[in-house]
């Protein structure tokens, strides 16, 4: 996917997740996301999957509703 090029969202999944098992202590009990998007580009579908952390989601989902703001505003 370039930069800069606007692709359809065709479908979006996710997952919730714990870690129990890891070699550093640090990370077991941690909590996570996986999305899974399906994107259309010129006529091509490709699967684009992310993990992120709850605070990343959170920040993810505060980004997502400020530019929901802003397009609300120029229509």
């Amino acid at each position: 996917m370039e930069r800069g090029k606007i692709s359809k969202i065709l479908d979006i999944s996710w997952r919730f997740g714990v870690t129990t098992a890891s070699n550093d202590c640090d990370n077991v009990a941690k909590s996570f996301l996986q999305l899974k998007l399906c994107l259309e580009d010129d006529g091509i579908v490709k699967n684009v999957f992310i993990e992120m952390t709850i605070g990343q989601f959170y920040k993810f989902l505060h980004d997502l509703e400020k530019a929901k703001c802003n397009i609300d505003l120029l229509l």
